[in-house]
C-alpha cells in the first residue's frame, strides 16, 4: 500500500505542474486575445481611415472629372480635353499650381476668377476651344496660350517684417506652365496681415505698384482699392484646397495601406499565437487526462485496500466495544446498589427532620398574635414612605417656581431697558416727523401748483394720442394696401420675367430648329425685333391651329434635348418653384417687419 500511495503521491505531483502550465497558458491566451481585440480595433481603425481617404479621394476625383467649381464652358472645354476632342488643353492654372495649405486664401483672392482661365499649348488650341464653345453654347471661358503670352516685368518683394514675398516664388508649377503662372502672379505680393500690407506698399518707390494680398484674404489693388471681409457660410472647399488635397491624398493613401497592412499582420500574427498556445493547452489537457486517469486507478486500488484495512479494524473496534459494554453494565450495577443504600439513609433522615419541623409549627401557633403588631408596622412604613415622595416633588416644584420668576425678573429688566431706548427713538422720530411734516406742506404746494399745469398739458396728451391712433390707423391702411400693391407688383414682374423666359425660349428653339426666321406681327407676339437679313431669312405665316404631328415633334424635341447633358429640361419648373417660393417668402418678411 505504501507503494501505491507513492506512485498517486508522484502522479498528483505530475498534475499539479501540468494544471500550472495549463493555468499559465490560459492567462497567455487570455492575454493575446485582448491584445487581438486591441490589436483588430486598431486594425479596423486604420482600414476605416484608409476607407475615408480613398472615398474622399474617389469624391475629388469625380468633382474633378466633373468640373465641379468651373464655369459652364470651362467644364465643356475639359471634357472635350479629356475625350480628345480638343488638343492642347493643358489645364486650369487651379490645376497646375501646387500651393501651401495657410495661403490658399491668399493665392485664391490674387488669382480670382483667373483660377478658371484654361492653360493651352498654343493660340490655335484655345481658337479651337472658343469655336467649340460657340457651336454648342457652352458658355465662356478665358484661355492662356503659352505661345502667345506677354509676361511682364516682376516685381521683386523686399525683405522686410511681415511681407512673405512674390507669390509667384512662394508656390510650386511645372517648368511648362511658368509663362502663365508668372503673367498672373509675379506682380503680387503676399503679407500676413493688412498693416503689413500698407506698410510695404508706403515705402514702395515709384514705377508699377504690385497687387498685395494677406494670408485672410484681403487684396490691395495698384490703384488703391482694398477688398476685405469674411464669408461667413464659406468652408475650405476652394479649388486651390480641392486640388492640394488631391496630390496630397495618394502619399496619405500609401501611407495610411502600409499602416494597415501592419496592423492586419500584427492581427495575424497573434492569431497565429493564439492558435499555437491552443494547441500546446488542447496537448496539455490531454496530458492532464491521462494522469487523472491513472490517479483514478491507483486511487480505486488504494480505496480497496483501505476497505480491507477498514473491515479488520471495525472488528477489532467491535470486540473492544462489546468488552467495554459488559465493564460498563458491571459498573452501573454496582452504582445502583450503592444509590439505593445512600436513598435508605436519606428517607430515614427525612423522617427525623419531619418530626422537629411539626414541633416547631407547633410553637409558631402559639405565637400568633403578634402578626397584627407586624402588618400595622409595615402600614406605617409605607405611609412613611408615601409621604417623603410627595415632599420631595413639592421640593421640585418650588426650585422650578424659583428658576421662573428669576427668568421673569431678568425678561422685566430687559423690556425696561428696551423701553428706555425706544423712548429715546420715539422723541428722535418726533423731531424727523415735525421735519417732514413741514416738508410735506411745502412739497404739498408745488404738487398742487404742477397739478395746474398738468390738468392742460393732460388735455393736450389726450387730444395728441387720439390723433396717433388715427395716424395709425391711416398707416396701417395705407401699408396694407402698399403690400397688396406690392404682392400685384411682383406678380406681375414674375409674369413678365415668366413671359419673356419663354418667349427667349421659343425663339431660341424657333432658331435652332428652323433656322434665322422672321414672325409675323399678330396679338399673341408681345414683341418681336426687326431684323435686317429679310433676303436671308424665312417668311413663317401664322398657325391657326396645330398640326397633327405636333406631339412627335414635341416627343423628339424631348429626345434631343435629353442627349444634351449641358441642359436641364426641369429647369423652367424649377425656376417657377423658385420664383413662388421667392414671392411667398417676400410676402411673409414684409409681413413681420409691418
Amino acid at each position: 500500500m505504501a507503494t501505491v500511495q507513492e506512485q498517486a503521491t508522484l502522479l498528483e505531483e505530475e498534475a499539479q505542474g501540468v494544471q500550472t502550465a495549463l493555468h499559465a497558458l490560459e492567462q497567455s491566451v487570455a492575454g493575446s486575445q485582448q491584445a487581438l481585440r486591441a490589436a483588430e480595433t486598431e486594425r479596423q481603425e486604420a482600414d476605416r481611415a484608409l476607407d475615408r481617404l480613398q472615398t474622399r479621394q474617389d469624391m475629388l476625383q469625380r468633382l474633378q472629372r466633373e468640373g465641379a467649381g468651373y464655369g459652364g464652358g470651362v467644364r465643356a472645354v475639359l471634357q472635350a480635353g479629356s475625350s480628345q476632342r480638343l488638343s492642347g488643353i493643358v489645364g486650369t492654372v487651379a490645376s497646375q499650381v501646387r500651393v501651401p495649405a495657410g495661403l490658399d486664401k491668399a493665392i485664391e483672392t490674387a488669382l480670382g476668377g483667373a483660377l478658371q482661365n484654361v492653360i493651352t499649348s498654343r493660340w490655335d488650341d484655345a481658337a479651337a476651344a472658343i469655336e467649340m464653345l460657340k457651336e454648342q453654347r457652352s458658355g465662356r471661358a478665358t484661355f492662356l496660350p503659352l505661345d502667345r503670352l506677354n509676361v511682364q516685368p516682376a516685381i521683386a518683394a523686399p525683405q522686410r517684417r511681415g511681407l512673405l514675398g512674390n507669390a509667384v516664388d512662394l508656390i510650386e508649377y511645372e517648368p511648362a506652365v511658368e509663362a502663365a503662372v508668372q503673367q498672373l502672379l509675379n506682380r503680387v505680393w503676399v503679407a500676413e496681415d493688412l498693416p503689413a500690407a500698407r506698410a510695404a506698399l508706403d515705402d514702395f518707390g515709384g514705377g508699377a505698384r504690385p497687387t498685395l494680398v494677406t494670408l485672410d484674404g484681403e487684396i490691395i489693388r495698384p490703384g488703391g482699392a482694398v477688398t476685405g471681409g469674411n464669408e461667413g457660410g464659406r468652408g475650405d472647399d476652394s479649388l486651390l484646397a480641392r486640388e492640394r488635397e488631391l496630390r496630397e491624398l495618394p502619399a496619405q493613401i500609401s501611407a495610411a495601406s502600409g499602416e494597415a497592412g501592419r496592423k492586419a499582420e500584427a492581427c495575424a500574427a497573434l492569431t497565429a499565437d493564439i492558435e499555437r498556445q491552443r494547441l500546446e493547452t488542447t496537448r496539455q489537457q490531454q496530458t492532464l487526462a491521462d494522469l487523472v486517469r491513472q490517479d483514478r486507478l491507483l486511487r480505486t486500488q488504494i480505496e480497496d485496500l483501505r476497505r480491507q484495512v477498514d473491515r479488520g479494524v471495525q472488528a477489532r473496534r467491535w470486540r473492544s466495544e462489546q468488552i467495554e459494554l459488559t465493564e460498563a453494565e458491571q459498573r452501573t450495577l454496582d452504582e445502583r446498589e450503592a444509590s439505593l443504600l445512600g436513598e435508605i439513609d436519606a428517607a430515614q433522615a427525612a423522617e427525623a427532620t419531619a418530626g422537629e419541623a411539626l414541633e416547631a409549627i407547633g410553637a409558631r401557633v402559639a405565637a400568633a398574635g403578634a402578626d397584627a403588631l407586624l402588618q400595622e408596622l409595615a402600614n406605617r412604613r409605607a405611609a412613611a414612605a408615601e409621604a417623603q415622595g410627595h415632599l420631595r416633588s413639592q421640593q421640585a416644584l418650588a426650585d422650578s417656581t424659583a428658576r421662573n420668576l428669576q427668568s421673569i425678573a431678568d425678561q422685566i429688566r430687559h423690556k425696561e431697558q428696551q423701553i428706555a431706548g425706544l423712548g429715546g427713538e420715539i422723541e428722535t422720530l418726533g423731531v424727523r416727523v415735525t421735519a417732514l411734516g413741514e416738508q410735506e406742506d411745502g412739497l404739498s404746494r408745488q404738487i398742487d401748483a404742477l397739478q395746474q399745469r398738468i390738468n392742460p398739458l393732460e388735455q393736450e396728451l389726450a387730444r395728441l394720442e387720439a390723433e396717433q391712433g388715427q395716424f395709425e390707423q391711416q398707416e396701417r391702411s395705407l401699408q396694407h394696401s402698399l403690400r397688396q400693391e406690392e404682392s400685384t407688383w411682383n406678380h406681375a414682374v414674375l409674369q413678365l420675367q415668366r413671359s419673356e423666359d419663354a418667349l427667349h425660349q421659343l425663339r431660341g428653339e424657333i432658331e435652332e430648329d428652323l433656322g434665322l426666321v422672321t414672325l409675323e406681327e399678330s396679338e399673341e407676339v408681345a414683341y418681336q425685333p426687326p431684323l435686317p437679313w429679310d433676303t436671308i431669312v424665312e417668311q413663317l405665316p401664322v398657325i391657326d391651329s396645330v398640326p397633327e404631328s405636333m406631339e412627335g415633334e414635341v416627343r423628339e424635341m424631348r429626345a434631343r434635348l435629353a442627349r444634351l447633358s449641358n441642359v436641364n429640361p426641369d429647369a423652367p419648373r424649377e425656376y417657377e418653384e423658385a420664383a413662388e417660393r421667392y414671392e411667398f417668402l417676400f410676402t411673409q418678411s414684409e409681413d413681420l417687419e409691418a
